[in-house]
């Protein structure tokens, strides 16, 4: 309400219609009242020559007095309808004057009522038209009570005041009422302004209510680690925030394009098992639904689902469907239930397709964050699977042509040495088997020492190598403790940069040094052989033959780590790793 509205809301009461006509009629028979007064009090040599007598003239204002006050609504509304039923009564008051002693008759104030009538419910004009047509109503009853062609002085001046008051009272009354209907237009403006801020203001609050559970259902999707945390949020969203009496969630799967993953919110001992159900246009009217992404309401004739137990279930309510679509794939399906004769409203429709938008984009994320992920690991295992047949199979298969070319040049002078590599050949074959089993299954053994990784090394170099090699080891730190990932890395960068430096480096010796901290861990490898040009070799489109340094290099970045090679020719070669030891 205004601050001004309850003054107006007074003004109007006071001054409505229907409270100034009993004003008026009160007013009707004071003035009655008052003219029996004086007439009854005055002595009897003083009384007004009249055509009726006082009496018959005060019974009859009476009885019209009784009339309207008997009728006082009906006349009401009748005047305000027909203005000219105020001329009547302006008829009769001129009558009354007429039979009671024209101007001086004591019921001049009974026969103004009219006059007021009129200002008020039609103002100035009202005044002027209803006080022209008493002026000359009054002159003549005056007339015809007297016949008298001139008046004496003092009569004079009682006709003067008389006619003075036809004009004046209506016209004082004629301005308060201009004023109040002024007064109502600008509270009827104010009020339906009023109307108008309140609508808004509802309507805000609407808004504002759908944004608040927006907002609180997008941060808590935010926050939902999986498929089955969003579904919860969703669930409890419908049920506890809008009030809905339970709700049914069904999510798409892409892939195989089935509707799985079925939850229900409260849950219920009726609801049947449901596993996944393939999502064709024939199996139903929710699968062709969601297929078309079109909302739609229920009805209990229409085969809903193909599968029976769960069609039986779902006839027996009535829900309104809602499929939830992020971009051009559908995500899943909301069900929310309804009443039986519950109509869903304009604003309703629109919040639940606000949550809907908001769940699809959270579970199309989320389930797109699965398939990149899966595609992830099915590279990152590609990968893997690949460095780690270069490191083991690859160097293995290496070393076993190696050894086959020399015995074949040593045959047949040589018997016994040959017999002595081939021997040496199936150990390393037998070894590369093991090898090939160990990366297929990624099976390394937690306990990987300091010790055996050290004795591992030297026993695959020696393998690998067709000449004698020394390998110098520095180590510094727990390597015992590190993560089991990371000491299998260390392992295969260890086991393909010795490789590198005993077959092509020239030297006789390679230096490995260990160092590992709280926070990182470093490995370094040098040799003095004849070095190499790290850019040309690392160039796949001219050397594919040293894919083992790009595997050390990804390895390096796949742990969150560096690597660093740096060789020229003829002055050795050193590759420095530098990996933290809590990489996530």
């Amino acid at each position: 309400m205004f601050p001004f509205g309850a003054m107006f809301a007074k003004l109007e009461a006071l001054f409505n219609s229907s409270r100034v006509f009993l004003f008026l009629v009160t007013f009707r028979w004071l003035s009655s009242f008052m003219a029996a007064l004086v007439l009854f009090a005055l002595p009897d040599e003083t009384q007004i020559a009249t055509f009726l007598p006082s009496l018959w003239t005060f019974l009859l204002i009476i009885f019209i007095n009784l009339f309207v006050s008997l009728f006082v609504r009906p006349l009401n509304q009748l005047v305000v309808e027909y203005p000219f039923v105020i001329g009547i009564d302006l008829l009769f008051g001129a009558f009354v004057l007429t039979i009671s002693g024209g101007s001086y008759s004591p019921y001049y104030l009974f026969a103004l009522s009219p006059l007021l009538a009129s200002a008020f419910f039609f103002q100035v004009r009202g005044a002027v038209a209803s006080a022209a047509t008493f002026t000359f109503l009054y002159l003549l009853a005056d007339f015809l009570a007297h016949r008298v062609p001139e008046l004496p002085p003092a009569q004079r001046v009682t006709l003067v005041t008389h006619l003075a008051g036809i004009w004046l009272l209506p016209l004082l009354l004629a301005y308060p009422a201009v004023l109040l209907q002024k007064i109502k237009h600008a509270y009827d403006e104010l009020a339906l302004a009023r109307d108008e801020l309140a609508a808004e203001h509802k309507h805000l609050t609407a808004a504002h209510r759908q944004l608040r559970i927006i907002h609180d259902l997008t941060v808590l999707l935010q926050a939902s680690p999986d498929i089955g945390a969003v579904q919860k949020c969703v669930l409890d969203t419908i049920t506890a925030r809008l009030g809905f009496r339970s709700v049914l969630i069904a999510l798409v799967d892409p892939i195989h394009e089935e509707l799985e993953n079925w939850a229900l919110s409260p849950a219920q001992a009726s609801f049947p098992v449901v596993e996944s159900l393939p999502l064709h246009e024939e199996n139903g009217e929710l699968c062709r639904a969601i297929l078309d992404n079109r909302p739609f309401i229920t009805a209990s004739e229409e085969l809903l689902i193909s599968h029976p137990q769960l069609n039986t279930w779902l006839r027996s309510r009535r829900w309104y469907v809602h499929p939830l679509w992020l971009r051009e794939h559908a995500v899943g399906v909301l069900l929310i239930e309804l009443d039986m004769d519950e109509e869903l409203s304009g604003e309703r429709k629109e919040i639940l397709t606000m949550v809907g938008n908001q769940a699809a984009i959270a579970l199309g994320n989320i389930i797109l964050c699965i398939d990149r992920a899966r595609r992830l690991a099915v590279e990152t295992e590609r990968n893997r699977i690949a460095r780690e047949l270069h490191d083991t199979v690859a160097q293995s298969l290496f070393g076993i042509v190696y050894s086959l070319d020399a015995c074949i040049n040593m045959l047949p002078a040589h018997v016994d040495e040959v017999k002595k590599e081939l021997t040496e050949l199936r150990t390393l074959a037998s070894n590369t088997h093991n090898e090939v089993r160990q990366s297929i299954l990624d099976m390394w053994p937690s306990t990987l020492t300091i010790e055996l990784f050290e004795s591992d090394l030297r026993s695959y170099v020696a393998a690998c190598s067709s000449r004698p090699f020394e390998i110098v080891f520095e180590h510094n730190g727990d390597f015992n403790h590190l993560p089991a990932g990371l000491r299998r890395t260390l392992y295969r960068i260890a086991q393909e940069a010795l490789t590198n430096a005993a077959r092509h480096s020239g030297a006789n010796a390679a230096t490995l040094s260990l160092t590992i901290t709280k926070d990182l861990v470093s490995l370094v490898v040098t040799d003095k052989g004849r070095g190499f040009d790290p850019g040309l070799v690392l160039a796949r489109s001219r050397n594919r033959e040293h894919f083992g340094l790009r595997g050390i290099q990804e390895r390096a970045r796949a742990l969150g780590g560096h690597c660093h090679i740096q060789s020229c020719l003829g002055a050795g070669t050193a590759i420095t790793i530098t990996l933290p030891i809590h990489h996530r």
